[in-house]
């Protein structure tokens, strides 16, 4: 058994290409993965498999870890616009997808994608925030979001929820949930009074999701705990809910931190994909 499987996710290696997949969605024949760092061309604080193009790795380098994951998956043409913390999704089709395409570099600011046509593979880029796919079991459509802690604040997954059911009839009870690496709560922490009134702010529960360490002024935010609490007070089922147990500040030897590069004082970070198609 390889180092990340359990019974949410199954983690895939050929060669020195590494990446998880939901078994849930794998049961429902939906194509999915997030990639761990290894198997790509980068180098340096990039190495090896980055798929960020703003910073400062080879646009070229990104295209060739694109490519291989591309091939090894055969995923269909990928589609991505620029990530900006957003709460704004896109819906899309054969009208509007040649747009999104990931070579065309659309500067439009979307966080979060939905289609019900085959053949889409949707990309989000992520380095501590949380990748979420959510999927309409009965009409087969699929939302690939990118929620980092002002994506949480904002609410973008209840937006993508909405879209689904505004659009494509979606119901809440045969909707799913997978959510992917990101920072846990044992590393997202702050002693920064105004961060955390960003959250309680916005969500009253603060005992279930706040806690100071013993004798110190620091602090430490669950953001799984929010997000499980917002998906359920929407309607979504527990069980419905997927998470993968795994902390990427925790585990930088196989994937990409944001803190943790702020933290060792890099110029730049690098992130990971996750990307999703119906087949």
């Amino acid at each position: 058994m390889n180092k990340y499987e359990d019974e949410i996710v199954t983690h895939i290696k050929h060669g020195n290409l590494e990446y998880l997949q939901f078994k849930i969605l794998n049961s429902y024949n939906v194509k999915n993965c997030i990639t761990l760092r290894h198997g790509g061309v980068s180098v340096g604080e990039h190495e090896s498999l980055n798929f960020r193009v703003l910073g400062t790795d080879n646009v070229e380098n990104v295209k060739e870890n694109l490519r291989r994951i591309k091939a090894d998956m055969n995923f269909s043409d990928i589609h991505k616009a620029t990530q900006a913390h957003t709460d704004n999704v896109v819906i899309i089709d054969s009208k509007n997808k040649d747009k999104y395409k990931f070579e065309n570099f659309c500067s439009e600011e979307i966080d979060g994608y939905i289609t019900k046509e085959k053949d889409i593979a949707t990309l989000i880029t992520t380095a501590d925030c949380n990748p979420i796919i959510i999927f309409d079991t009965k009409n087969m459509v699929v939302a690939n979001v990118h929620a980092g802690w002002k994506g949480v604040i904002n609410r973008i997954y209840i937006n993508a929820i909405e879209v689904m059911q505004k659009n494509f009839g979606s119901k809440i009870e045969d909707i799913i949930v997978c959510i992917g690496p990101s920072i846990r709560h044992c590393c997202f922490t702050s002693k920064e009074e105004s961060f955390k009134e960003k959250f309680t702010s916005v969500f009253d529960y603060s005992k279930d999701y706040l806690y100071y360490e013993k004798h110190n002024t620091t602090f430490h935010i669950d953001l799984i705990k929010i997000l499980k609490h917002e998906f359920i007070e929407k309607g979504i089922k527990e069980d419905n809910i997927y998470v993968a147990d795994i902390c990427t500040r925790c585990n930088t030897d196989d994937f990409f931190s944001y803190r943790k590069a702020v933290q060792s004082g890099q110029k730049d970070y690098a992130t990971m994909a996750t990307i999703v198609q119906l087949n």
